[in-house]
């Protein structure tokens, strides 16, 4: 069983809780193999919670932007959810610009409305 990233589904969605307080390279690519497993069983709206994520490497966050490429051309929908607006994690996407790319909340609540309306 895959501790790191546990892996819910309700409904149509799919959550990937990251239990990762340090996101590194030395998860990085577990994380993309089990987004492609997803996409490659048909699921196409996945939300990932960030929220227990204190620090995310370069590599890491390449695995995100990977992923959400491979969502992208499956024309589905790959979310990310934080703690709140002062996370780290968020504040580096933010400084970095890379925000941009990604649809993101901070909770899974809306997380979840934003998906319903998809």
């Amino acid at each position: 069983m895959i501790t790191e990233f546990i892996i819910e589904e309700i409904d149509d969605k799919i959550i990937i809780r990251v239990q990762l307080e340090r996101a590194t390279l030395s998860k990085a690519t577990l994380f993309r193999e089990t987004v492609e497993n997803i996409i490659d069983s048909g699921k196409h709206k996945l939300i990932v919670d960030c929220r227990n994520v204190s620090f995310m490497d370069s590599t890491f966050l390449g695995s995100l932007v990977v992923s959400l490429k491979k969502m992208n051309a499956k024309n589905g929908n790959f979310l990310l959810v934080f703690s709140d607006k002062s996370s780290l994690v968020l504040t580096m996407l933010e400084s970095t610009k890379m925000i941009k790319i990604f649809t993101s909340f901070y909770s899974l609540e809306d997380a979840f409305n934003y998906l319903d309306t998809k």
